[in-house]
């Protein structure tokens, strides 16, 4: 008879959960909810366009993804280098709108002021802060037009437009000069004669 000692290691249980879906540019954190603890070591590769392209952290968070789309997560968990196990997963990176535009200013107080939406046009919301002294304060509009500053100085306008669908959003801003319009005016020693100065 002979007798002998082996040993048998677990094998890892493997899943993970996130955060997604989330907007492009935008931090997705994955949560590892299989094996953990022990000799635990963990590898994740996130898939095309994220930043960092792997991790081995248990738990990553804060992954960025460039682009939108459908992204494929792969998660590898180790028993002390012994045993492996690998799974596969997908999640959805909503696509981020691009905020930009553009005016006519510098311009002079009581003057019409025009704004040009130049960045995303269909599918979205555009929500604009013309800053201080505007009339109108504020516009949904795409493209702002007419408006009229009361004062004097640097404005700063921003424009956040919002994908209606996914609530993704992104925002510009930019500064404007107005100028103060001169406000003429004379008197004179009239009336006086004809032949008089």
């Amino acid at each position: 008879t002979v007798s002998a000692t082996i040993n048998i290691n677990q094998a890892p249980t493997v899943s993970f959960i996130s955060n997604a879906p989330q907007c492009a540019n935008t931090g997705v954190n994955f949560t590892n909810t299989g094996s953990t603890g022990g000799n635990w070591t963990f590898f994740w590769d996130f898939g095309v366009g994220a930043m960092p392209q792997t991790s081995t952290a248990e738990n990553p968070a804060g992954i960025l993804y460039s682009t939108a789309g459908t992204k494929t997560i792969t998660i590898t968990v180790t028993n002390n280098g012994l045993c492996a196990q690998t799974i596969t997963g997908t999640i959805i990176i909503n696509q981020t709108p691009t905020a930009s535009f553009s005016s006519t200013a510098p311009g002079c107080t009581g003057s019409n002021v025009d704004f040009t939406n130049t960045g995303t046009v269909t599918g979205v919301t555009w929500l604009w802060n013309l800053g201080s002294g505007a009339t109108p304060a504020t516009s949904t509009i795409q493209n702002p037009t007419g408006v009229i500053y009361s004062t004097a100085g640097t404005k700063s306008v921003t424009l956040t437009t919002t994908d209606a669908t996914t609530g993704c959003n992104a925002t510009a801003m930019q500064t404007i000069n107005i100028s103060q319009t001169p406000a003429p005016s004379f008197s004179s020693n009239a009336p006086q004669c004809v032949g008089t100065a």
